[in-house]
């Protein structure tokens, strides 16, 4: 090898990129590096969840319930959504991600800390669905607890020191002990293939389902299927083309899911019937998704450069990795622009909360809609192009 040889080899490569019949990896990797810094270190501004959306469930209706409720509310962490004076299930409340847990606050609850009953409880219903997402909902919710705990023992304490009252260090001073008990729903002993491995599943299936659509119009252009496709088709028979993909798709992720499952490593609390059309909607979703972000591909190898903005941001902004709560409801509902988000939104509604179908009919439904602006913004491509197509190409001026 001489020096002349490897310059030409490095110079050919650069011309390859250059060319636009290939990635365009010096644009794509300052672009990527770009937008990740701006847009991630704007919505990841910070590593806590804050104003974190918990229910609930006063069975008390009490002025120190109340007085509860609104220190929790007027919390950093805590952002109390609904107040239900009737038992409710928490499984029902969590439901879509819309609330990360369910306080509980028993009947006979001031009654009991002003009687001094030295054991009073409330309950905390945390959705372990995602492991990383109470931790500061329940700091706070037992550090309020304790003050008023502790404001209790010292109305009780009469002639003590309130000093003594509120650190217990006085045998004889009466006091309520008032405790949050916690119950951890849908992942209890925090498996992971509950959570990290079933992500990952569903993450590689995804990105090698991303990489082929987005290939799909650059090789109808290469083969020269394009134009025929455009003149003589429609939008419909065009996201045809996307079926044996999200089919294949959808078969892949059941058949792990199905051993998984049946080796008892993996929990699926509800019905796997139901929940099925998601992930072929899915499979669609990211096939059409593709189909936008390509249109205009010469050929299959710029097509694939698309990746970054496919898959990579649901699995980020999707709970897999990092809480839900932890971005600002905006970015929440901007990410729902990303097929993936929803995939594990149903997964964690169905596999791990165990909704019922009938449950799921607004997720499944605003879905639909999502599918419906997709299948809009395809059309219009469609015959825009066509209408490129069929106007009539002006004579060659004569010299």
């Amino acid at each position: 090898m001489t020096l002349q040889s490897f310059a030409e080899s490095v110079l050919s490569e650069i011309e390859a990129m250059r060319s636009g019949r290939f990635i365009p990896y010096h644009k794509l990797a300052l672009m990527a590096a770009t937008l990740t810094m701006i847009l991630f270190g704007v919505i990841f501004s910070h590593g806590s969840v804050f104003e974190g959306t918990i229910e609930v469930v006063d069975l008390d209706h009490s002025r120190l319930s109340q007085n509860i409720i609104d220190s929790l509310n007027s919390s950093s962490y805590i952002k109390v959504h609904q107040v239900f004076h009737y038992p409710v299930d928490p499984v029902y409340l969590t439901r879509h991600d819309r609330a990360l847990g369910v306080l509980y606050l028993p009947e006979d609850l001031e009654k009991d800390v002003a009687a001094g009953k030295k054991a009073v409880n409330i309950g905390y219903f945390a959705d372990y669905s995602n492991e990383a997402q109470n931790a500061e909902v329940l700091e706070n919710i037992n550090e309020i607890t304790a003050i008023y705990a502790g404001a209790a023992a010292v109305n009780l304490a009469g002639g003590k020191s309130v000093v003594k009252a509120l650190s217990g260090t006085d045998d004889d001073s009466e006091g309520s002990s008032l405790s949050v008990k916690i119950r951890r729903l849908f992942n209890p002993t925090f498996s992971s293939t509950n959570s990290t491995i079933i992500s990952f599943i569903y993450f590689f299936s995804s990105l090698y389902l991303g990489l082929t659509t987005l290939m799909v119009t650059g090789r109808l252009r290469v083969t020269g299927v394009w134009d025929n496709v455009v003149l003589r088709q429609s939008p419909l028979e065009l996201i045809a083309r996307l079926v044996p993909y999200a089919l294949i798709y959808t078969t892949a992720i059941s058949v792990m899911t199905a051993l998984l499952v049946c080796f008892g490593q993996l929990r699926f609390a509800g019905s796997y019937l139901a929940y099925l059309p998601s992930l072929f909607m899915t499979g669609l979703c990211f096939g059409m998704l593709a189909l936008l972000y390509s249109w205009s591909s010469p050929d299959p190898g710029h097509g694939a450069s698309f990746m970054i903005f496919l898959v990579p941001p649901g699995f980020i902004l999707g709970g897999a990795t990092m809480a839900v709560g932890v971005v600002p409801h905006w970015a929440f509902v901007l990410s729902h622009a990303f097929p993936l988000v929803w995939q594990y939104s149903f997964w964690r509604d169905f596999a791990l909360r165990g909704i019922e179908f009938t449950g799921m009919f607004e997720l499944y439904g605003m879905y639909l809609a999502y599918i419906s602006v997709l299948g809009i913004l395809i059309s219009l491509r469609f015959y825009h192009e066509l209408k490129k197509k069929s106007e009539p190409v002006p004579p060659p001026l004569l010299q």
